[in-house]
């Protein structure tokens, strides 16, 4: 079992999302990061979609009240147990008693703490993850306070998992300055020619205004064709253009619907990177094909 000691700005309750319920109003929410939640559920044994604590602000500390094993991956926090330093994106033994200090991050936004057997909370439409604006779902409804305890699923302690760490390529991912790789579409008709030509050449900068909900981008306005759709699903990963033609590129907790143009959608192979750019840093973009999107799926 975990207390919270300090909880930081904005630490909440995620697993990989509610699935199926968007047609009726509900978001998938989930991970902002979900590469890094599932390779700690993987550190400590849970199942890939268990629930972890999405850390995204430096100031977290944390007591182990029982013996236990967690794993941090993401953001390459701080970290010290008994004020001793341990590594990052790797599985760690807490004895009963001891306090695990995060600190802010050299990169990155968010981080997700692994508890050996799953952090426990009711199950709302089939997942454990905090809908934050609607006030359900993870630790009851909201983000974690000083004095919290979060227990098991499963009152397990991975002994044998402690020690083990990710292979480095785990972070170059994130330090890979690559362009985000994006499909075309569904809206063709409202840019031309031109109009991708500028969006592939250009380079975005992340603004202060992004959050779970979306990645506001600002640079040199995109030109689209006026109006607006009616309003249509959305997905993770759409790049709205609204009429002031400054991207924005939906996140874990986008709407469910919208009515602003879609230039086309970054694959989710890399939409980590994306969850993990900073308000200031840069981002461009890259086309691919269907093909080349599901291949990247496949390399960790």
């Amino acid at each position: 079992m975990l207390q919270i000691i300090e909880p930081g700005i904005f630490t909440t309750l995620q697993d990989l999302g509610r699935v199926g319920y968007q047609k009726y109003g509900v978001t998938r929410g989930g991970a902002m990061d979900p590469r890094a939640l599932r390779a700690a559920n993987e550190l400590v044994g849970n199942d890939a979609a268990a629930a972890c604590l999405e850390i995204m602000s430096n100031g977290v500390t944390l007591r182990a009240l029982e013996k236990c094993v967690v794993a941090l991956a993401g953001a390459p926090y701080i970290l010290r147990v008994q004020e001793r330093a341990v590594p990052h994106n790797a599985a760690l033994y807490l004895r009963a008693g001891d306090i695990l200090q995060m600190r802010a991050p050299a990169w990155g936004c968010y981080a997700y703490l692994a508890l050996g057997g799953g952090v426990a909370a009711p199950q709302v439409l089939g997942s454990r993850a905090t809908a934050l604006r609607d006030g359900f779902g993870g630790w009851q409804g909201r983000a974690l306070q000083s004095g919290d305890v979060l227990g098991p699923v499963r009152a397990v302690v991975p002994l044998e998992r402690a020690g083990k760490m990710l292979d480095e390529s785990f972070a170059r991912y994130y330090t890979d300055d690559a362009p985000l790789r994006i499909l075309w579409g569904p809206h063709d008709e409202f840019f031309d020619a031109a109009a991708r030509a500028l969006f592939l050449r250009a380079s975005f900068r992340v603004s202060e205004l992004s959050d779970r909900q979306a990645a506001r981008l600002q640079g040199e306005a995109l030109p689209r064709r006026a109006g607006d759709v009616l309003s249509c699903g959305v997905t993770r990963g759409a790049i709205q253009v609204p009429p002031d033609g400054q991207p924005i590129v939906l996140q874990a907790d986008h709407q469910t619907a919208g009515g602003y143009p879609i230039l086309g959608a970054v694959i989710r192979a890399d939409i980590p990177r994306l969850a993990q750019k900073r308000a200031g840093e840069r981002v461009r973009f890259a086309e691919t094909t269907l093909a080349q999107a599901h291949a990247a799926l496949q390399i960790k």
